[in-house]
């Protein structure tokens, strides 16, 4: 208790920043989750089992709001990285998506009418308007929250406490739903009703959260490159340069594939165990685990590095599905206890990541000086371009996860005499979806690892970069302060 008493202390005392900013950023995490869990977790089984729409429908909708999302988040980050001015554009971004976000999180777990083509547009048109909301909202807090923490060695202490929020706000839709749903006694109706109560509780809390860092956090700007020098242009020839973040993005686009193992698993509880409540308390024990661990980040990061936390947690959780597909679906026990320990490095995985990325605006501000003479970072761009990786990542999972639904035969809810009637699963789907977990967490899990494996911005070769940098900045700052003086 001592040593996490005092790393509380090291966090509320941070130099860097005051603690109503890091409230409230945790708190626009916290909301940011929600939305993104509400949706992320239940819109695929939603449209299937109760608007009735098929895979197609679903990877054509997906699709374009994927290239839609990938032609705004590089705008978004130009638009953070050329003005940084004290009435900078971050929290007018994320004051300006909150609301549309959350109308759209809760709008569309509603069944609209009966017409699937009504259905159809329905969807499309709201989750088109939650993923545009969510890049605003995302990019603008990501890249205040690398602006925060100039220093690289509190970043640790700083995203572990964040990824606390983000774990608490993904689980609490996702374990609330089934134990509601258990509720219902299979009444198909009740169950549709029951799935947008869940988003309007959460949707409203996630509102009020994702307001207060709009109204706590501060523009920043951490290096002010001297007028006289030149200025490198702002595109992707800096990106392509940054390898810790080119492994982290291509890492991402892999990680889709364990997504697919995430995303199956609420079809894994209803349809093949029949036990959808279990979902709840199995993501409650994989949770506690995970906060555990997360909880260790910061007395563990004294021995490893982030790239490590991340190699090492992807082993971890491939291990675990290896062993779920050696010993099946038979004893729930063993079901519960191998998906619980494969969640285990989860959040702390997550918390390792985001330090990475941070770090990789490091990287780029050193990399550009060695390679065009001008300190350069662009933090709006680098998140930017993360969640370009992350949307195609998503629409990746979206292809994999409805392929694969397609593949083993799954069945869509169907128009009976103007009502939508629950479809029967076959004993070969039912399996099926238990490959659809067990496969992709495999696979999903070790491939990861192995390209993580390749950063070599860690270690002592780190270390040397940031003395150098830190050696730039310096120059830099002395070059300003003259020019500023003539």
């Amino acid at each position: 208790m001592g040593k996490l008493k005092e790393k509380f202390q090291s966090f509320k005392n941070n130099p860097d920043v005051a603690l109503k900013e890091q409230v409230g950023y945790v708190s626009g995490v916290f909301g940011n989750c929600m939305g993104q869990d509400s949706v992320g977790t239940y819109t695929d089984q939603f449209m299937y089992d109760y608007m009735g729409l098929n895979s197609g429908h679903i990877v054509a909708m997906k699709s374009v709001t994927t290239g839609v999302n990938i032609l705004i988040a590089p705008i978004v980050g130009i638009l953070l990285d050329n003005n940084r001015s004290g009435k900078g554009n971050a929290r007018r971004f994320m004051m300006a998506s909150a609301i549309p976000f959350t109308l759209s999180s809760i709008l569309l777990f509603v069944v609209p009418s009966a017409s699937l083509t009504f259905n159809l547009l329905w969807s499309f048109i709201l989750y088109l308007t939650f993923n545009i909301a969510d890049t605003f909202f995302d990019v603008a807090l990501s890249t205040l929250s690398v602006r925060m923490t100039p220093n690289a060695k509190s970043r640790k202490n700083f995203y572990t406490v964040a990824q606390i929020a983000s774990t608490l706000g993904s689980m609490l839709p996702g374990g609330l739903v089934p134990i509601i749903i258990d509720m219902m006694d299979g009444d198909y109706n009740s169950e549709k009703w029951a799935f947008f109560s869940v988003a309007l509780l959460f949707g409203v809390l996630g509102l009020f959260s994702m307001l207060v860092p709009c109204m706590t956090l501060k523009e920043r700007n951490l290096v002010l490159p001297p007028k006289t020098e030149k200025k490198v242009k702002i595109d992707y020839k800096l990106i392509l340069l940054n390898r810790p973040l080119l492994l982290l993005s291509l890492s991402q686009c892999v990680d889709s594939i364990r997504q697919v193992c995430y995303n199956s698993l609420p079809f894994f509880y209803k349809q093949t165990l029949n036990n959808y409540g279990m979902k709840t308390f199995v993501e409650a024990g994989s949770a506690t685990l995970s906060y555990g661990y997360l909880l260790s980040i910061p007395f563990i990061g004294k021995k490893l590095s982030s790239r490590d936390i991340v190699v090492v947690s992807y082993l971890h959780t491939g291990i675990c599905y290896l062993l779920l597909a050696l010993f099946g679906y038979k004893n729930l026990w063993i079901v519960g206890i191998l998906i619980a320990l494969g969640g285990l490095p989860n959040a702390g995985m997550n918390a390792a990541r985001r330090v990475l990325l941070a770090d990789s605006t490091d990287y780029m501000e050193w990399k550009s000086y060695k390679k065009y003479g001008v300190a350069q970072r662009n933090e709006g761009m680098v998140f930017a371009f993360n969640t370009m990786v992350s949307r195609i990542s998503a629409l990746w999972k979206e292809l994999l996860v409805n392929g694969g639904l397609a593949l083993i035969g799954y069945q869509s809810a169907q128009m009976v005499n103007g009502e939508m009637v629950e479809a029967v699963q076959t004993p070969e789907t039912l399996h099926g979806i238990f490959l659809l977990v067990a496969i992709p967490g495999i696979i999903g899990n070790l491939l990861p690892a192995l390209i993580m494996s390749f950063d070599n911005f860690t270690g002592k070769r780190k270390e040397k970069i940031m003395a150098e940098l830190e050696e730039i900045r310096a120059e830099s700052k002395a070059q300003l302060e003259e020019t500023q003086t003539v």
